[in-house]
């Protein structure tokens, strides 16, 4: 019996949202660290989390930017390791 192991590369992004950087309960919800396959879906849990618990307005859920912080492959583009 051949088994295969399909091993998914997952990356730590910063997702960071139009509105929610500063907020006077300690956590900033405009800014998050999420670990996903890719940036769409590094936004995209961010942003059922806040749709789920309904969090903010939907002007500030919208996203800013999403930048790539590490990369669990060996050899990536991005130069930093991701140990999971």
């Amino acid at each position: 019996m051949l088994v295969a192991v399909i091993q998914l590369i997952m990356k730590l992004y910063k997702v960071n949202l139009r509105g929610m950087k500063i907020n006077s309960t300690g956590v900033a919800y405009g800014v998050s660290y999420v670990v996903a396959e890719d940036p769409y879906s590094a936004y995209q849990k961010v942003k059922d989390f806040l749709d789920d618990n309904d969090i903010g307005f939907s002007k500030d859920r919208e996203m800013d930017s999403v930048e790539l912080i590490a990369d669990s492959k060996q050899y990536n583009d991005c130069g930093t390791i991701l140990y999971l």
